[in-house]
């Protein structure tokens, strides 16, 4: 009796398991997430290397500013954002499915009965700390005085694609090895650039925001294909 509950529950957290991370990947169905974090990285990048170009140009310092909080605002409210837009070209087409969470932090030493614990739910993704974060905080890594100069950002950029690839192996939107080996070359060819100092510190968003861009934009072009907008709705 113990045991045919037991593989009934089994098979109902599989397809639990199975349902939530369906959900988690129908998110980047239409590459909007990649697109939207892509476009803001390219749009900083360029101004703060523009800046550092031209460090006493103060409009170029303003236009930095509005930039950097835009991702600021971005990184809050991305799901608001893009739950905006897919409402508007995503859902229309293909239905509606809950938004993604963050994974829960693993919370081992508190104290679970089965009153106050939980349902576990598998419709969550790692896309923000795991893959589009890394491009932002890898920027700061690059004036590391180990390795500052020419070969800092294709040092960088290699453990960013090494991070990008392994971390989101398991994740509902994995990334292939030869798309991770893409940012390390994108790094290694940096190295040729003739850029300030401190300004290369702005590539990895650059990098960042194209590879992003790179996966979304022709992810946008095969779901617009596959999916046609109905009769009497906007594309």
């Amino acid at each position: 009796m113990y045991c045919k509950l037991d593989c009934v529950e089994d098979k109902i957290a599989v397809q639990l398991e199975a349902a939530g991370r369906r959900a988690a990947a129908y998110w980047f169905i239409d590459g909007l997430p990649e697109i939207l974090f892509g476009t803001v990285y390219v749009v900083w990048g360029s101004f703060g290397l523009a800046w550092r170009f031209h460090p006493s140009n103060r409009w170029m310092l303003a236009a930095y500013a509005v930039v950097g909080l835009a991702f600021f605002l971005l990184w809050w409210k991305d799901r608001v954002i893009l739950d905006y837009f897919k409402a508007r070209l995503t859902y229309p087409r293909t239905g509606y499915v809950r938004p993604p969470n963050e994974p829960v932090p693993d919370s081992r030493l508190e104290v679970v009965t089965l009153r106050t614990a939980p349902p576990f739910d598998w419709n969550v993704t790692s896309f923000r700390a795991r893959t589009a974060f890394l491009f932002f905080v890898s920027g700061a890594f690059v004036d590391c005085p180990l390795w500052a100069g020419r070969w800092s950002v294709p040092i960088v950029m290699a453990v960013v694609a090494v991070a990008v690839y392994s971390w989101n192996r398991r994740d509902a939107h994995p990334y292939s090895w030869q798309s991770a080996l893409a940012i390390a070359l994108a790094g290694l060819l940096s190295a040729g650039l003739e850029v300030p100092l401190d300004g290369r510190r702005y590539i990895p968003l650059l990098i960042g925001g194209l590879w992003l861009l790179g996966h979304g934009v022709p992810t946008l072009v095969r779901y617009l294909r596959t999916y046609p907008a109905h009769k009497g709705e906007g594309a």
